[in-house]
């Protein structure tokens, strides 16, 4: 959904359309804006919940010596390795989508 909207968004940008209603742009670009925000956040949460899920465990195998543990650590960190790509583009994505905010405002003046 948001990879579509990105392209479509630069599209629109990119064209040199003179009857494109920009306010009507500006308040969907606004409502996707705080929808990605509200995803980031959530990732974020669940990031870091991973994330010290896998280091409680890491820690605990290596306390505990018990190798059985490792079917535990490495899944977590595959998961936890995951979500840090995912966080990373939702965040590369919002600041990207910053600044096309900026250039929409831009096309209104």
């Amino acid at each position: 959904m948001f990879r579509d909207y990105d392209k479509t968004v630069k599209k629109l940008l990119s064209s040199n359309d003179k009857s494109e209603d920009w306010n009507s742009v500006l308040e969907n670009h606004k409502l996707m804006v705080s929808q990605i925000q509200r995803e980031r956040l959530i990732h974020l949460l669940v990031t870091i919940f991973v994330g010290i899920a896998m280091l409680l465990c890491v820690l605990t195998t290596l306390i505990t010596s018990n190798t059985y543990l490792l079917y535990v650590d490495l899944p977590l960190l595959i998961l936890f390795l995951a979500y840090i790509i995912h966080y990373r583009f939702l965040e590369n994505t919002t600041q990207s989508w910053y600044k096309i905010t900026d250039k929409i405002k831009e096309k209104l003046l």
